[in-house]
């Protein structure tokens, strides 16, 4: 069963000329067409844009089952990470990985239904900006039952905004049971800033159960603007065989 999955940091819909645009970020999705799509920096908790229900906008725009996590509610305002899907989410759940002081930050793990009673558990993050606050993070995500329930059974990726500016191996995660795709297919897939991508802030992480076939950024020229970041797009094969399933309206879960 081949899926392709696609991590995008969309910046609220800000794109690099300034101007919120939702429906510029739909349309960078339906170029790439992908089965999973896992979005960062969705919605906007500061007033800066005109919408207050991004995740739902864009799963309605897109046809997908959606679920939100959201990390910072303020006076009716949501940001976090979303997950939009093509196959069912089975169950949603948001992972508190805030730093006292700094910005608000969470995991947020989908189980998706892979047919013939398989699932796999998708982890859409976006981790901090500085160094001390990535490595508490990973910290939480590797030393609690996150991942660790997750791996025992089905096939697990990992990925968002890591915000590691280096282009090498992440050090918490390279010695744990998920690898690293890019660099398992040798390939750079480096994705900010959008208009020359120099640094590999989005990675997608994979374990035993998921094979990468190819990992790229997606560069068009609507793409360079939507964002300050590229699409991450990783085409994989999952180790179960199911009918395709037809999604005929949103299902919203919040996490």
């Amino acid at each position: 069963m081949e899926l392709t999955l696609v991590s995008y940091n969309i910046h609220s819909g800000i794109g690099t000329d300034g101007r919120f645009d939702l429906h510029r970020v739909g349309e960078v999705l339906r170029e790439i067409d992908a089965d999973i799509i896992a979005l960062q920096e969705v919605g906007d908790f500061r007033g800066k844009t005109s919408r207050e229900d991004q995740p739902e906008h864009l799963a309605d725009l897109l046809g997908l089952h959606m679920a939100f996590g959201p990390n910072v509610v303020r006076q009716g305002r949501r940001y976090g990470n979303a997950v939009l899907a093509r196959l069912p989410i089975l169950k949603s759940k948001n992972y508190d990985l805030s730093v006292e002081s700094r910005e608000p930050r969470g995991a947020l793990r989908c189980d998706l239904d892979l047919g013939g009673g398989r699932q796999l558990h998708l982890f859409c993050l976006h981790l901090g900006l500085s160094l001390g606050e990535r490595r508490r993070q990973e910290s939480l995500l590797l030393s609690s039952d996150i991942l660790r329930d997750a791996v025992r059974k089905d096939p697990v990726v990992v990925c968002g905004d890591f915000n590691y500016w280096g282009n090498k191996p992440v050090p918490a995660l390279v010695r744990r049971a998920i690898h690293d795709a890019a660099l398992e297919l040798r390939t750079p897939a480096r994705t900010y800033p959008s208009r020359l991508p120099l640094l590999r802030l989005d990675r997608i992480f994979v374990d035993s159960g998921v094979r990468p076939l190819t990992i790229r950024p997606h560069r068009s020229s609507l793409a360079t603007v939507t964002s300050d970041h590229l699409p991450l797009v990783m085409r994989f094969e999952a180790p179960v065989l199911t009918e395709a399933v037809a999604v005929s309206a949103p299902v919203q879960l919040i996490g």
